[in-house]
């Protein structure tokens, strides 16, 4: 059964017609992090479906510790504009969005975060969840090429690699 999200404004329900999905990138002394996806049999970046009460970062989250184990935050591809308030919270901002087909039943919006360890747990291992996943590896930019993954997160990774936000674990070329 295809799965797209349903819009609830009090009197009625609206279906969007798309799946929404978020993954993040993690880069670490210039290779990024990603996980060998069961359903596509490809290398792509850890990610799903955001749940009910979800922002979209916040999903990027929780699917990375889930096929991972690693405990990360979003970062924001851009500035915080406005301080938290009593009203508004500031977000993440993702560093790409795009509709995705392949695979999907019903086209999914992606958004790609940049995402980084939380404090204190550099150290600890990555742990893939077999369930969803085949395993979990580092791919620097010379290893891209020849991975088995869609050219999409080909892209994404180089940008990633060269663009990351914490420039001491950008790839250096």
């Amino acid at each position: 059964m295809p799965r797209s999200i349903l819009i609830h404004d009090g009197r009625t329900s609206r279906d969007t017609g798309f799946v929404h999905i978020c993954s993040g990138y993690l880069v670490e002394h210039g290779k990024v992090l990603l996980v060998h996806h069961n359903r596509f049999d490809k290398w792509v970046p850890p990610g799903g479906h955001i749940e009910p009460g979800e922002t979209f970062a916040g999903t990027a989250v929780r699917e990375f510790k889930e096929e991972t184990g690693l405990l990360v935050q979003a970062l924001s591809s851009q500035p915080e504009i406005h301080p938290a308030d009593a009203n508004a919270t500031p977000e993440p901002v993702p560093f790409y969005v795009d509709i995705e087909r392949e695979g999907f039943a019903t086209p999914a919006v992606v958004q790609f975060f940049y995402v980084q360890r939380q404090p204190g747990t550099r150290e600890q291992a990555v742990e893939a969840q077999l369930e969803e996943v085949h395993g979990a590896a580092w791919f620097g930019p010379g290893d891209l090429d020849a991975l088995q993954t869609f050219d999409q997160v080909r892209s994404l990774a180089r940008f990633a690699l060269l663009n990351y936000p914490v420039a001491g674990e950008r790839a250096t070329s």
